[in-house]
This record gives C-alpha cells, sequence and structure tokens, in this order.
C-alpha cells in the first residue's frame, strides 16, 4: 500500500510520507528525502525563534516548512491583524497608496494633519474619467462635522475593500508574506506631521520592495512557476489591488451613506 505523501521537503520541495520516526517513547528519527538525501524538514526540532528569524530573512526553505509541513491553524488571525493594520494606514491616509493617491490626485492636505503629497519632477495625472473616485477620497471639514462617527465608517469601508478569501494554503501563504507590513508600524506610531511627505515615501518604498520580495518568494514556494511568470502575475495583482481600493472605495461610501 503506497504511502500518502502529505508533506514537502524544505531542501527540494518533493514530497514525503513523514518528518520524522518514532522508534520509542523518546527516540525520533528525521526522515531523509528520497530526492535530495537531505533532512526533509530540519525545522521541526528548531527552536520558533530560529524559525522566526529565518523567516523574516525570506528563508524559502521556513517558508515551505510553514507552509506545508506545520498545522498554523491561527494563519487567518495573523491575516486579519495584518489587514485590519494595512486598513488603518490607509484609512490614516499614511501609506504608500495614500501617498500616491494624494500626489496623482493633487491633495496638499488630509484629514490628520500631515501632508503625503510629493513634488515629482515629471507631470502626472489620472485620467480625467476617475476625477469623480478622486473627489470621493477627498474629505471636507463639512462631511466631518456633519457624522461624529464618519472617520469609523471609513475605517470599515477601507476594510471591505482590502477583503479577499483565497484558499487554506494561499491563505496561509498570504499571511506569512504579508508579515512585511509589521515594519509600517514605526512610521505609523512615530510619524507625525512635522515628518516630510518625502520620508514617508521612502520608508514606504522600503517596506513595498521588502514585500514584494516576500510575495515573491512565497509564490514561488507556492506554485514553482517560471520566474518571470511571477514577476508578471506580481505587478498585475498588485496593481489591480490598488485599483480595486481606489474605485470600490467612494462607492462603498456612497452605499453606507443611503
Amino acid at each position: 500500500m503506497t504511502e500518502k505523501k502529505e508533506f514537502k521537503c524544505v531542501n527540494c520541495s518533493v514530497a514525503a510520507a513523514a518528518l520524522y520516526r518514532n522508534y520509542g517513547p523518546s527516540v525520533l528519527k528525521l526522515t531523509k528525502c528520497e530526492n535530495c538525501k537531505g533532512i526533509v524538514d530540519k525545522y521541526i526540532e528548531y527552536d520558533p525563534v530560529i524559525v522566526v528569524i529565518d523567516l523574516v530573512l525570506m528563508s524559502r526553505e521556513a517558508q515551505r516548512h510553514i507552509i506545508y509541513n506545520t498545522e498554523f491553524k491561527s494563519y487567518w488571525k495573523l491575516l486579519i491583524i495584518l489587514m485590519l493594520l494595512e486598513t488603518y494606514g490607509v484609512w490614516r491616509s499614511d501609506s504608500l497608496f495614500s501617498i500616491a493617491l494624494s500626489t496623482l490626485c493633487d491633495f496638499h492636505h488630509n484629514t490628520t494633519g500631515h501632508s503625503t503629497h510629493v513634488a515629482l519632477p515629471i507631470n502626472l495625472s489620472i485620467p480625467e474619467p476617475w476625477r469623480t473616485d478622486c473627489s470621493g477620497w477627498a474629505h471636507t471639514d463639512k462631511d466631518i462635522g456633519s457624522d461624529l462617527f464618519i472617520w469609523e465608517k471609513d475605517f470599515y469601508v477601507q476594510f471591505l475593500s482590502i477583503l479577499a478569501a483565497p484558499l487554506k494554503r494561499v491563505l496561509k501563504s498570504f499571511s506569512l508574506a504579508n508579515v512585511s507590513l509589521l515594519f509600517c508600524i514605526p512610521m505609523l506610531v512615530w510619524g507625525n506631521s512635522d515628518t516630510p511627505p518625502e520620508t514617508r515615501l521612502y520608508h514606504y518604498l522600503l517596506v513595498q520592495a521588502y514585500s514584494f520580495v516576500a510575495f515573491y518568494n512565497v509564490f514561488r514556494v507556492l506554485y514553482a512557476g517560471p520566474r518571470a511568470l511571477t514577476v508578471l502575475v506580481l505587478l498585475l495583482s498588485t496593481g489591480l489591488k490598488h485599483l480595486t481600493t481606489f474605485h470600490v472605495t467612494p462607492a462603498l461610501r456612497n452605499v453606507m451613506q443611503w
């Protein structure tokens, strides 16, 4: 009878039937991979701190360990926390998306009291049909004064426009890659009205670059597709995500005001 191969070697990604063999109450022997002859998963005897450090360093072996060889039952909690963090950054107008929005829509100030408008050496503007959605992102003092809870409603609007529901293993992978959002916390916590928009831009560009590489590694671990295709899919999905947020958020706001 053929053994069901539920795990994967962290070195070569070939399927494996078991991570270890139990030869007694206190005797365990790590399984060797039939393909590469290495230990199928060395991380099962590592301290969790070491695994986390390797994940931060974007080790594909550590990513395979989490995605394929662990239960990781709380992945959905981690993903929701990270999505709320991303939502908070957009809602507070303190994210790379907000900087791009303020620059292209010509918003020089926002309701949080700091500027995210960056002066570019070239003249960039959005298509004229999208100007309506630009106005949907702008808050006036009259709007805020007429509804005490408009900021709270906008937070949930942002969350709904960012929310997605992929499959379980993809969800686990997304939660790993989205950990890069934690690097946004320093600017969200310590950034203030005196922080230049260029400083915010450089910070969020570095976070976005790290996030892109993290997603690239996770997608390669998950699908093992061609490098060029993976990069293309990531670029298209990132653009589609921001376009969806840009267009859907004003529509959701209108719906919630009915």
